[in-house]
């Protein structure tokens, strides 16, 4: 797997990296991806967002065969934003079959984004 990164935004070259994608496109990728997509509304200027990036990396290339791993810069996004009610950030949003079925809102350490999103991962929790 290759990466660059360029300045904060991530420009992804392989599967199995958190992957930015526009506004256009969003529907277009929700409907037709045949596993789960996790999406991560983020911006430039958070912090917790920043902070969030290489943790949501790590968790595309650990569940890559499970999940799909977007991510939606919030303010070239603002339909999105407005048509998920997304009021902070960073918020990931998972969406099975075009719909919304889980959201989190603030930084999640791996661990624990593991087990928020188990059921849908396929990972037994303890």
């Amino acid at each position: 797997m290759q990466r660059k990164d360029v300045s904060v935004k991530r420009v992804i070259l392989a599967e199995g990296y958190a992957l930015p994608v526009e506004e256009k496109h969003f529907d277009q990728i929700i409907n037709t991806e045949s596993k789960a997509v996790l999406v991560d509304f983020w911006a430039d200027w958070c912090g917790p967002c920043q902070y969030q990036a290489p943790i949501l990396d790590e968790f595309a290339a650990k569940f890559a065969d499970q999940v799909q791993v977007i991510k939606v810069e919030a303010e070239k996004a603002p339909l999105l934003m407005h048509r998920f009610n997304i009021t902070g950030l960073p918020t990931l949003m998972l969406f099975e079959d075009g719909k919304p079925v889980e959201t989190i809102v603030g930084v999640r350490e791996l661990p624990q984004l593991q087990k928020d999103l188990a059921s849908y991962i396929g990972l037994e929790t303890k």
